[in-house]
């Protein structure tokens, strides 16, 4: 099968006018020689687009790649194949979830070469929806959810509560009896999530909104919170937080650095906040604990527990028409980029 050419979406420069960063975006041909010993060579069939994605093409992330480079970090395709370690071997043929921070490489392309240990096999009755986005936000919201289990709080608060981990987490917590405290930034929002399920649901534009908050806080017992957003928010939401109260951060979508913390309800109530960083989740994890949090998330995704939505798909050369398009709608899903 080697050597082989490809094609792949190259980012050339990155900028931080999100608009330009993507009308740079174009495709290329790729080469590929070798593959290592212990890597496999997987056949691209779908790559969705995350906030990480569009915050590494303005140059916002904690990654970044030498330039050109491929952008992507999560998607779904089939081993076709491996260098020569036996284990890798063995994983030919099978239809496989990545995630790859690589400098070389990303899935957005028609392939990839990735080590054994950035992918996850996926079960043949997920469709190639599913198994696109399988990874980041699935993972990230077992991997916060079990925050919440290990403290046995009665109660949860999540920051960006429209958003697909929020929705994963929300999942979780209806299944352990755990009541769900949201924030959203339009009442049409809310709305829709109390119709979901959620317990209640603030909407942080609205007047009162502190006093709200920390009432809802105290009412509902909440003592731990999670937080996509960053800026000023997120040191309201600690200094509402009781005694021994935590604040995980796991996504910064203003792109603002986090304020407004007061020193005195930090010290004297102990809180703590914390950031949660996925790749050291699954270091820590070990193989027993991630084959049975897949098996449990696959399980959540047939039952219809978790959903996938999708908003828009496209091919490589469509890729400016379907990111602008996600810019416009991240509420309504994902842009899918498919190769096959």
């Amino acid at each position: 099968m080697l050597p082989l050419t490809y094609n792949a979406i190259e980012l050339p420069a990155y900028n931080a006018n999100v608009l330009r960063a993507i009308l740079g975006l174009h495709v290329v041909e790729k080469h590929l020689e070798a593959i290592p010993a212990d890597s496999l060579l997987i056949r691209m069939e779908a790559a969705p687009c995350n906030p990480s994605d569009i915050a590494f093409l303005i140059g916002g992330y904690n990654v970044v790649k030498p330039l050109p480079a491929i952008p992507g970090f999560e998607g779904t395709g089939t081993v076709v194949a491996a260098g020569t370690e036996s284990h890798a071997r063995s994983l030919i043929g099978k239809r496989v979830s990545c995630f790859s921070q690589s400098a070389t490489y990303g899935t957005w392309a028609e392939y990839i070469v990735l080590n054994i240990n950035q992918i996850i096999p996926v079960d043949d009755r997920l469709s190639t929806e599913q198994g696109a986005v399988f990874f980041v936000n699935p993972f990230t919201a077992f991997g916060l959810f079990e925050m919440a289990q290990a403290k046995k709080s009665k109660a949860i608060l999540i920051n960006a509560a429209g958003g697909r981990v929020a929705e994963i987490m929300h999942a979780f917590a209806r299944k352990h009896e755990i009541k769900t405290l949201g924030i959203v930034r339009k009442s049409k929002t809310a709305d829709s999530l109390i119709q979901k399920g959620w317990d209640s649901v603030l909407v942080s534009t609205e007047e009162n909104f502190k006093d709200s908050l920390q009432k809802k806080i105290d009412e509902m017992c909440v003592d731990i919170a999670f937080d996509a957003v960053g800026g000023e928010l997120t040191g309201l939401i600690a200094g509402c937080l009781p005694e021994d109260g935590e604040l995980v951060v796991y996504g910064g979508l203003s792109g603002k650095e986090i304020g407004g913390i007061g020193s005195i309800p930090l010290i004297f109530r102990e809180l703590r906040i914390k950031g949660f960083n996925l790749n050291k989740w699954f270091l820590r994890a070990g193989s027993q604990k991630i084959a049975e949090a897949s098996l449990l998330l696959t399980e959540m995704h047939l039952s219809g527990d978790i959903e996938s939505p999708v908003s828009i798909q496209v091919k490589p050369e469509e890729i400016i028409k379907g990111l602008k398009h996600y810019l416009g709608s991240m509420s309504e899903g994902k842009m899918l980029l498919r190769f096959t």
